[in-house]
């Protein structure tokens, strides 16, 4: 199967740091698999993510993504790509909070022609995404999101990441701020929107419970320093 994320022999240090955060020999996703990410704190769980996403410089040939070596491309062309191939809930959610919910979730819309394309009607697409999440309060979707609590922000970065159906969904512990049943409820809708895209999803959470729901599930401590394969 062909995969939507494959990693060799890549090894990065932050500023600073004599021991590499990452030291993986080889670590693949395929196309449509769902990978539940674990570890401990400082094991590098976050730094992956942004390795994979071109936040962070990485070497020509260790990171590609959807057939594109991700170190080969500039600044530039790291962010386009993303905004285009990738839905991403980060941990600081990123939010802009003098927007509301509903123009936050289409940002990568107006930024991507892909994923407007694929979201058909952006604005439609938002609205059913939001109610999905437990957003369904019109006050709440047209308000500004910096007003909202941690856990509605964290439900609208989600429906963010989901919008125009990314081949591939990068998330960072995106149910820590939320209550059992809504946590059943967004992983029940970030499979089925992954399913439906066919998209590719690497999950990084403490929590353990969740881990019924992927294909795999990966120590991180097992494929970074040990140059070894998963």
């Amino acid at each position: 199967m062909m995969s939507s994320i494959a990693v060799k022999d890549l090894a990065f240090h932050w500023p600073g740091q004599s021991d590499p955060t990452l030291d993986i020999g080889t670590f693949d996703l395929a196309a449509d698999e769902a990978v539940f990410l674990r570890g401990p704190s400082g094991s590098g769980k976050s730094t992956l993510l942004s390795a994979v996403a071109g936040i962070v410089d990485v070497p020509k040939g260790t990171v590609t993504v959807a057939n594109q070596d991700i170190g080969a491309l500039s600044g530039g062309a790291r962010d386009r790509f993303r905004v285009d191939h990738m839905g991403i809930v980060f941990q600081a959610f990123n939010l802009l909070p003098w927007l509301s919910p509903l123009e936050n979730v289409q940002l990568p819309c107006r930024f991507s022609a892909r994923r407007r394309n694929r979201a058909g009607d952006p604005a439609a697409a938002a609205q059913r995404l939001l109610p999905a999440l437990g957003l369904a309060d019109d006050r709440l979707m047209t308000g500004a999101a910096g007003d909202l609590s941690v856990g509605q922000q964290q439900r609208v970065a989600v429906a963010r990441a989901l919008i125009g159906a990314p081949e591939i969904v990068l998330a960072d512990e995106p149910t820590s701020a939320l209550d059992k049943a809504a946590k059943d409820a967004f992983i029940e809708l970030l499979m089925r929107e992954c399913a439906e895209a066919g998209a590719a999803l690497l999950f990084v959470s403490h929590d353990r419970t969740l881990e019924r729901y992927f294909d795999r599930v990966v120590d991180l401590p097992a494929i970074n320093g040990t140059k070894g394969s998963c």
